[in-house]
C-alpha cells in the first residue's frame, strides 16, 4: 500500500512540475489569454515613451487586412488586429492573432510567412526597407497565439509577447 501512495505521489508531483514549466509556447493555448488590443498598446508604448519618436502607425482592416494577409479572413480567430506604418519607406508592422482552432496556427504561419517573403522580394519599394523585413522580422508562436513583429525593435516586442499573459497563466 505503501509503495502505491509514493507512487500516486510521485506521479502528481511530476505532472505539477510540468504543469508549472509550461510557459504557453506550446499546446492548446486554453491557459493562455492575452487581450491583444491591450497587449499592443502597452508594448508600443513602452517601446516608444515618446510619441514624437515613434513611427505613425495605423490599424489595418477590411479589404486591406485581406490585400496584406491574403487567407486571412479564411480563419476563424478570436480576436485580429495588424499595424503598419502610415508611410512605406518605414519597416515596422506587426500583427496579431488568436486563432479559435489550434489546427490554424500553422496556417496563419504560413500566412505570416507569405507577407515576409513578398516584401522582401520586392513589395517592399526601397532596399534599406526590403533589408529590414529580412533581418529584422520574426512570427512568434504561443497555444493559439500567432504573432508577426517587423522592426528594428523586434526582439523588444518579441520578449514582450513571450512574457504577455503569464500572470494569468500561472
Amino acid at each position: 500500500m505503501k509503495k502505491v501512495i509514493s507512487f500516486l505521489l510521485a506521479a502528481t508531483m511530476a505532472l505539477s512540475l510540468a504543469a508549472c514549466g509550461n510557459s504557453g509556447n506550446s499546446g492548446s493555448g486554453d491557459s493562455l489569454t492575452i487581450d491583444l488590443n491591450a497587449f499592443y498598446t502597452e508594448m508600443f508604448n513602452a517601446i516608444f515613451p515618446d510619441p514624437a519618436n515613434a513611427p505613425a502607425m495605423s490599424e489595418i482592416t477590411g479589404d486591406y487586412l485581406e490585400q496584406t494577409y491574403p487567407g486571412l479572413s479564411e480563419v476563424e480567430t478570436k480576436q485580429c488586429l495588424a499595424y503598419a506604418p502610415m508611410i512605406t519607406a518605414v519597416a515596422y508592422e506587426i500583427a496579431l492573432v488568436e486563432v479559435a482552432n489550434a489546427d490554424d496556427v500553422a496556417k496563419v504561419q504560413e500566412i505570416f510567412q507569405a507577407r515576409i517573403d513578398t516584401q522582401i522580394e520586392g513589395g517592399a519599394f526601397y532596399p534599406a526597407t526590403a533589408e529590414a523585413w529580412q533581418n529584422q522580422s520574426e512570427i512568434v508562436t504561443r497555444g493559439n497565439y500567432v504573432a508577426l513583429f517587423v522592426g528594428a525593435e523586434k526582439d523588444r516586442m518579441v520578449e514582450a509577447f513571450n512574457a504577455a499573459g503569464q500572470s494569468e497563466a500561472q
